[in-house]
């Protein structure tokens, strides 16, 4: 029993509904239900009863609450009590971690929007593959950060954060941006791609067979080279918002790369309490999220049906 799924249980109690909780904690469904059958599976009780409109406590479940109550009650002074006692001397420093293609664009304008709030806090942006920034989140060398492709640990809160929208760009004197593209079209012109990249796996599922020009190594070697007309690259619109807006780029019309789009996820160990500055970091995170995004995921886990 971790005090993170204590908190999960007294939200769901608070509410009698699982939707309304997992958005009052920033959690999507399936993980709250998930912690929610593991407390249950630890106790080998039943503490909730679903019901049409939400759910009911269990006699065992309403003994459960009032005992962790205590407990959650003297955890919150604790947390008020030492994180208002901030290190005024030394230099606060917060580790935010992120994907490979969520650091060039997305996470920098969110540390300069935390740069704003808190200018004597440094900050530090870790990047890497999505495995290896969970692995160093479970090890205590990052205590926040943004990713996609997840591996959904069990022991990390995914919080759904924006969906990716892709877009394809070509050098502006190229004929084909006054045309409208199919998805097959698309793929049969001279493609520009981030190798190894999600991008270039999404097109390969679509069975469409591609017509690969060049592969680069990063997102900015690929709008060099459609900068130089060798191909049509496919970017995250955030990569190519700027080059788009300055006229060094431009956009084609494609409308089923509308529909093709890549969740990324804020992720944070519930195991150790989050520090004072990595909270206003995900303070700012949910203030900037896209009122558009659900809280809930595809995967499904099936809880009080045992």
């Amino acid at each position: 029993m971790t005090l993170h799924q204590m908190r999960i249980f007294e939200c769901v109690v608070k509410h009698l509904n699982i939707t309304k909780a997992s958005a009052a904690l920033h959690i999507s469904q399936p993980s709250v239900s998930q912690q929610l059958k593991l407390l249950e599976d630890e106790f080998a009780k039943k503490f909730l009863i679903r019901l049409n409109q939400g759910v009911e406590l269990t006699p065992e479940g309403r003994e459960f609450f009032n005992a962790i109550r205590p407990l959650l009650a003297e955890s919150e002074n604790i947390e008020q009590r030492f994180k208002s006692q901030l290190n005024t001397h030394g230099t606060v420093t917060l580790i935010v971690g992120g994907s490979l293609n969520l650091s060039s664009s997305v996470l920098p304008k969110l540390l300069m929007a935390f740069k704003k709030r808190h200018p004597s806090v440094h900050s530090k942006l870790e990047t890497g593959h999505t495995s290896v920034i969970e692995k160093r989140l479970l090890i205590a060398e990052l205590e926040i950060a943004i990713v996609t492709r997840p591996s959904h640990i069990p022991e990390i809160v995914y919080e759904p954060y924006e969906k990716i929208e892709m877009v394809a760009v070509c050098h502006p004197s190229n004929p084909l941006v006054r045309k409208r593209f199919t998805l097959k079209e698309l793929v049969e012109c001279p493609l520009v791609l981030r190798s190894g990249g999600r991008i270039e796996n999404v097109l390969t599922a679509s069975g469409h067979r591609m017509n690969v020009a060049l592969r680069c190594e990063a997102s900015n070697a690929v709008k060099a080279a459609v900068r130089l007309g060798m191909g049509v690259g496919v970017l995250y619109r955030h990569d190519a918002s700027n080059e788009v807006a300055s006229g060094n780029i431009r956009l084609l019309n494609v409308p089923e790369l509308k529909k093709v789009e890549i969740k990324s996820f804020i992720i944070y160990d519930p195991r150790r309490p989050l520090a004072p500055m990595a909270q206003e970091f995900l303070k700012i995170l949910r203030e900037k999220r896209k009122p558009a995004i659900a809280i809930n995921e595809k995967r499904s886990v099936v809880w009080g049906l045992a």
